[in-house]
């Protein structure tokens, strides 16, 4: 990893490297220039000193090539490594910003050419421009993350142009129908059909004696309810109305709108203002800010009636993630609609079949697991999932047992057909279905055995999501298997020990992604080697405290309500987590994009792809994950090391 060798001809001028590299690259054209000027060219061979702990800096050193070890004092007598850097990156630049001596240790890698700027001119600059401050000082800074996420977006998300944001920007109040259109619940069906005509409008609201909501009754109920079967026109409309009606506030987002719908399987919603429904929104209303919208696709999946055709719809999925992430959305907004699709595709495959099985000797019901539990999905990812039945009579055990091994098995093969991914899903191949209490008994089982697998499989199950069947049932045994977790201080303990890898990513380098003892590797495994421990922090510590939530996103947001995470550090960690599912998001559309088939899509970012910016952004995720996975996990009285 190390070079060694001097070249003179890898030195370039000052202000062609400033204009390449962030924060400079940003500044005006002018101040950049003087910057420019104002460096001189320098050169250090490799074992050089270039800053000691205690010591003050004075100048800014900005390296062009070559790279630099950052490390403090260690245990015998091996210094604790706490960077490495290269390229474009500057040794001394907090501490000169600050005013403070150095922290640290700085010795050279390689031979190295650097550009060494006074710091009073540095300072100046800063002080006129705080971004400068911020990329150097700040964890995250806000404006160079914002350009990171926006660079993903564009260049790996496959996107063009600025992006157009009316889902993610409008409220439901900017684009409902104001006033509502009601009538009395004791109305005719006719009457109820007139008055909608007269506004013309596809929903009418029904309301009580009293005045309150009572129902709803849409143009499709007139359709099916009443003329497909020759109804009675003249009976009194609340006979065909829907209840209760499902309500959303004004000041709710439009994505959230429709995230709803998509959920209840309604396309009417009633808008709210302090307690009072005040107006309609349709999912007309909001296709109609844009084109591009997973509704049209989810609602094609619904009418799906064979495999086949799911398989051809599931190939929208990847351009729907894109439209979505071009269009403004939030990683982890992306990840929930593109797992309620998927959820739709498994009620579909689920639906055919038992169609073909016949009907199920008992009641059941579908849990997701891993990321579709969690509701993080990406394109090429096929969803885990596990069966779970009543309990049956023991003469009924045996055609349960064969019924529902089969049906298992026939989802397996179907869903990944239909993704078009042969790849095994989790770790319940073997195991996909089993009754109410051998589920049970299979989790207190992997629970306390000591085999690090076991406790994985078990701490899966504690994130799994009702998706399909019984879902009261489903809902029972997951709370069963976090109960249970949470009582079982040995199997916690157990568990944050397999949370964070021993030797954690530090710093992207030389075209690899290394860790403390410079080890190195050329990819980077964005879900195994950050989201997963990540997510599998917050899961925990939800557990520990008996928080609810399921996205890891909303777990973090409960810690921190809760008192249980301080702002800071779940501020923090959440845009860690932010980073990494945008990451991982572009990096899969870009597969997709380049034609890369689902069943061979993965999640290993070629360290050398990273711009300089995502390689920054980086730097603090393995910062973030070595704060969770240490001292975090103490607070919570998880701590890493044995019994």
């Amino acid at each position: 990893m190390m070079d060694t060798m001097f070249l003179p001809e890898r030195a370039c001028l000052p202000s062609v490297f400033f204009t390449a590299t962030p924060p400079f690259s940003d500044l005006p054209p002018g101040v950049l220039a003087q910057l420019a000027d104002a460096a001189r060219v320098d050169f250090c061979p490799v074992g050089t000193r270039l800053l000691s702990r205690g010591q003050r800096v004075e100048d800014l050193l900005l390296i062009q090539s070559g790279g630099a070890c950052v490390s403090r004092p260690g245990t015998a007598a091996q210094p604790h490594v706490l960077d490495y850097l290269g390229p474009g990156q500057a040794v001394g630049a907090a501490e000169l910003l600050r005013g403070e001596p150095a922290s640290c240790d700085a010795t050279a890698l390689a031979d190295t050419f650097f550009f060494r700027l006074e710091g009073g001119v540095l300072l100046q600059a800063a002080g006129e421009f705080p971004a400068l401050s911020a990329y150097f000082c700040d964890r995250f800074p806000t404006p160079w993350l914002e350009r990171a996420l926006a660079l993903l977006r564009r260049d790996r998300g496959g996107g063009g142009g600025a992006g157009f944001r009316p889902i993610f920007a409008l409220t439901v109040g900017e684009v409902a129908h104001f006033p509502v259109v009601d009538i009395s619940g004791g109305a005719s069906i006719v009457a109820a059909a007139a008055r909608m005509a007269d506004f013309g409008v596809g929903s009418i609201l029904l309301r009580d004696e009293d005045g309150r909501v009572a129902g709803i009754v849409t143009d499709r109920d007139f359709r099916y309810k009443v003329l497909a079967r020759g109804g009675d026109m003249s009976r009194p409309v609340r006979e065909i109305m829907s209840s209760p009606v499902c309500v959303v506030d004004h000041k709710e987002a439009c994505f959230g709108a429709l995230t709803v719908m998509m959920q209840r399987r309604v396309h009417h919603l009633a808008v709210e203002r302090d307690g009072d429904v005040v107006g309609m929104v349709t999912s007309h209303d909001i296709l109609a800010l844009q084109g591009r919208s997973p509704f049209s696709l989810f609602a094609d999946i619904e009418a799906a009636r064979d495999a086949s055709a799911l398989s051809g719809l599931c190939e929208r999925i990847p351009r729907t993630a894109r439209a979505l992430l071009e269009d403004g959305a939030g990683a982890s907004h992306v990840g929930r609609m593109l797992s309620m699709v998927w959820d739709a595709v498994l009620e579909r495959v689920l639906t055919l079949i038992q169609g073909e099985l016949g009907p199920p000797p008992a009641p059941f019901c579908w849990l997701a697991l891993g990321d579709a539990g969690r509701m993080e999905q990406v394109p090429g990812e096929a969803p885990d999932g596990v069966v779970v039945y009543q309990d049956p009579p023991h003469e009924d055990a045996v055609r349960c047992r064969d019924y529902f091994a089969g049906f298992a098995r026939m989802a397996l093969v179907h869903v990944r057909a239909v993704c078009r991914n042969v790849s095994p899903g989790g770790g319940f191949s073997g195991s996909r279905s089993l009754s109410f209490s051998e589920w049970e008994a299979f989790f207190s089982g992997h629970a306390a055995d000591e085999r690090p697998e076991s406790a994985a499989l078990a701490f899966a199950l504690c994130e799994a999501r009702p998706v399909f069947g019984f879902l009261d049932m489903g809902r029972r045994l997951c709370r069963e298997f976090r109960d249970r977790a949470a009582r079982d201080a040995d199997f916690l303990a157990r568990l944050s020990r397999t949370l964070f890898p021993e030797k954690l990513p530090l710093a992207v380098y030389a075209g690899q992604v290394v860790d403390a003892s410079g080890t190195g590797a050329s990819h980077f495994d964005v879900k195994a080697q950050a989201l997963a421990p990540l997510a599998g922090f917050a899961a925990l510590a939800g557990l520990v405290h008996a928080l609810p939530g399921s996205h890891t996103l909303s777990r973090l947001a409960a810690l921190r309500d809760s008192g249980h995470l301080e702002p800071e550090a779940c501020g923090r960690i959440a845009t860690a987590v932010d980073f990494l599912m945008h990451l991982r998001l572009a990096h899969r559309l870009g597969q997709a994009r380049d034609g890369r088939h689902p069943g061979g899509m993965d999640d290993l970012v070629a360290a050398s792809d990273l711009d300089p910016l995502a390689g920054r952004m980086l730097k603090d995720v393995f910062a973030v994950m070595a704060e969770a996975g240490g001292g975090h996990l103490a607070a919570m009285g998880q701590n890493r090391e044995g019994p």
